[in-house]
């Protein structure tokens, strides 16, 4: 099953995406419920926790968002902590042409 990432804003406002693939069970057990929860979690602010209630307004911050099958969700980059950032990770390793080391990201630019 594939697992789409994307992440738009920062200061050139440049959107990238990633695409990872993971056995049907991986992401029913253990993403899709990660992903509904922060879905459910935008259409509720009142449940959230005082310091999540605070929007980020923080300018030139990344905005991601994931995708497995019909479900989605948007998370702000001060609210994409573990294990989004473990995914995140696994599908930048990925990405044809990628050589990133884990915990750190390298930026490619788009082949020509």
């Amino acid at each position: 099953m594939r697992i789409e990432i994307s992440r738009s804003g920062g200061f050139a406002g440049l959107t990238r995406t990633w695409n990872v693939e993971v056995s049907r069970s991986e992401a029913e057990e253990r993403w899709v419920p990660l992903v509904e929860e922060a879905a459910h979690r935008d259409e509720n602010p009142s449940n959230q926790s005082s310091d999540a209630a605070v929007p980020d307004t923080q300018r030139d911050r990344f905005v991601y968002r994931i995708v497995i099958g019909y479900h989605e969700a948007t998370l702000p980059e001060s609210r994409l902590g573990e294990p989004f950032r473990e995914l995140l990770d696994r599908a930048k390793a990925e990405a044809p042409g990628s050589a990133v080391m884990p915990g750190r990201e390298q930026e490619r630019p788009p082949s020509p």
